[in-house]
């Protein structure tokens, strides 16, 4: 092979620009695996150097084989990148490795950092292992997941389903309530869900928004307890109102179906980026 041809062998490897391949065969002694190491440890010091932009960008992906669900979110910097077919095919191989492996603590595994590590320099952006979860249904349980047509947001949602309910249309519905998390940016399934330094912080927000707008500190306090009751209402699943009727919660909602599919349908968890 020519030198040219060891140059576009590389470059597909790699992703690395055409004078960076012939300067790493060039240092090899036109070595092609010693070249991609040589590709690779630059690529990581590039990545260094990026470690600390943000990827406010990326993609979601939701898998299943039937019994468990594993949804991966994967950042970059650009929606460009995010776009690409090596980017995406990234994404679809650690949703596909995290739908093998459950029981992982996928922040911190190796194999999903080397899989980063290795196409990473491709995309000339950090790139980010946003997250995984690998979900298999209780017992009397249903999942069901929504990808949003732009792939940057998906949710997965368990249903408890009791008596005799139907599981098909149970599955139909949390879908429905999984695409509601995602359409409501909802954070918590209720009130007592809510962790008391977010309430504690968004108290803090307001008391500093109220005084500075010359209210009495003591009507301030008052108005507390209303605030937190506000604040469960538009951020938790069950005080939310439902996309169709704004008039009807979640909950309510929620009894009507329990008693058209037959038997109680209670949401016991769900997870959303």
């Amino acid at each position: 092979m020519s030198l040219m041809d060891d140059i576009k062998t590389l470059r597909e490897k790699t992703g690395a620009g055409m004078m960076d391949c012939k300067k790493a065969l060039m240092e090899c002694a036109n070595d092609m695996e010693q070249a991609v190491v040589y590709l690779r440890k630059k690529g990581l010091a590039a990545m260094a150097k990026r470690a600390d932009r943000e990827t406010k960008e990326g993609r979601v992906v939701v898998k299943t084989d039937g019994k468990n669900f594993a949804m991966v979110s994967l950042g970059c910097e650009t929606d460009f990148v995010a776009k690409t077919d090596a980017f995406i095919a990234l994404a679809e191989e650690l949703a596909d490795y995290v739908l093998a492996h459950p029981g992982v603590n996928y922040d911190t595994d190796e194999t999903i950092k080397a899989k980063i590590t290795e196409q990473a320099p491709k995309f000339g952006e950090n790139t980010t292992f946003k997250g995984g979860y690998n979900w298999t249904p209780a017992d009397g349980a249903v999942i069901a997941y929504y990808v949003h047509s732009d792939n940057k947001k998906a949710s997965l949602l368990e249903l408890a389903v009791a008596g005799n309910a139907d599981k098909a249309k149970a599955t139909e519905l949390a879908r429905e309530l999984a695409m509601h998390t995602v359409g409501m940016q909802t954070g918590w399934i209720k009130a007592a869900d809510i962790p008391q330094e977010v309430i504690d912080k968004e108290l803090d927000i307001y008391k500093t928004q109220a005084l500075n707008e010359g209210k009495p500190e003591a009507a301030i306090e008052k108005m507390l307890p209303g605030k937190v009751k506000k604040f469960a209402k538009e951020n938790c699943l069950l005080e939310q109102a439902t996309i169709k009727d704004n008039k009807k919660t979640v909950a309510d909602y929620l009894k009507e179906q329990s008693q058209a599919l037959g038997g109680e349908v209670t949401v016991t968890r769900f997870v959303r980026f």
